[in-house]
């Protein structure tokens, strides 16, 4: 014979399961949509062992190479303005790698023959602050040197 109680615990677990699953998909919905009219747009791809951020609204790309030795980058960066939000279209050229900026929680991968997208606010900050960029996936002997700065311009 069945106990009412067991009944009334199941189905409160059960509710309480679809209640957790039903808000699980709408938040990580809403986590993944991109803006309607994002401020700008930037096409990276990384390669073995430097990014290559290009911006279609000039027809412009740089290669961000990085100097280990006084912590800068040479060729170019990933510039964005105060306050913006940033659409960034990731890929890989060659192996897969991770495009991460810590201090904002971005992390996105890189993979050949697939474009990941991905949108996230620039802090209201002073022009010239820069942020770490760094690939986090082992893409090869280099894989320390694949560095780079966004930078609030």
């Amino acid at each position: 014979m069945v106990n009412k109680l067991e009944i009334a615990w199941t189905l409160a677990v059960v509710a309480l399961l679809a209640g957790v699953a039903a808000y699980s998909t709408i938040l990580l919905y809403h986590l993944d949509a991109l803006p309607a009219d994002p401020t700008e747009y930037v096409d990276v791809t990384g390669h073995q062992w430097y990014w290559e951020f290009c911006y279609p609204v000039n027809n412009t790309c740089f290669n961000s190479t990085y100097d280990a030795t006084n912590n800068t980058v040479s060729g170019g960066a990933l510039w964005a303005a105060p306050g913006a939000v940033v659409q960034i279209n990731v890929t890989g050229a060659d192996v897969i790698h991770s495009f991460n900026i810590p201090q904002l929680g971005v992390r996105i991968d890189a993979i050949p023959g697939r474009m990941n997208h991905f949108a996230f606010n620039v802090p209201n900050v002073a022009a010239g602050t820069e942020y770490l960029i760094q690939c986090t996936e082992f893409c090869g002997e280099f894989h320390g040197t694949m560095r780079s700065f966004l930078i609030v311009t």
